[in-house]
């Protein structure tokens, strides 16, 4: 199998797909992350998209965004090339969040396979709030 991108990429599908299944995993997540802070970003800078390096700026992001949901698409398909299986349900991206283009994953229909690293996740394991208060942040707290 091959894939070719559609934006500079720091590596190519063949290097990702010889990355460790770990490794892969912790991208994804990391980019989660920062694709979640980046749109926040966004909707406060809308506010001031008169100004012209505003508007550059959310260009951008913008370009910036759709780079880091194709890597995220890379290294997907690179874990499945792994036997990972990326279709399981824990994975798959709350129903809010929306592509630039309409589409879940900015690739076709389905999702990326992946959730945010913000999105609360209802399970047995990891860190949890005992407060029962809303929390910003829903990442790993240390």
């Amino acid at each position: 199998m091959d894939f070719t991108p559609r934006h500079p990429q720091p590596f190519t599908f063949q290097q990702a797909i010889s990355f460790d299944p770990e490794v892969s995993a912790d991208e994804i997540t990391r980019l989660q992350n920062s694709i979640t802070h980046l749109k926040r970003t966004q909707e406060e800078l809308k506010e001031y998209a008169d100004d012209p390096d505003v508007a550059q700026a959310i260009k951008e992001n913008n370009e910036t965004l759709a780079s880091q949901d194709e890597r995220i698409f890379m290294l997907k398909l690179a874990l499945s090339q792994h036997g990972a299986s990326t279709n399981n349900t824990h994975y798959e991206l709350p129903p809010d969040v929306e592509s630039r283009n309409g589409r879940r994953d900015g690739f076709g229909s389905g999702g990326n396979g992946l959730e945010p690293m913000d999105a609360p996740q209802s399970s047995d394991h990891g860190p949890s709030s005992s407060t029962g208060e809303a929390e910003e942040d829903y990442g790993m707290h240390l």
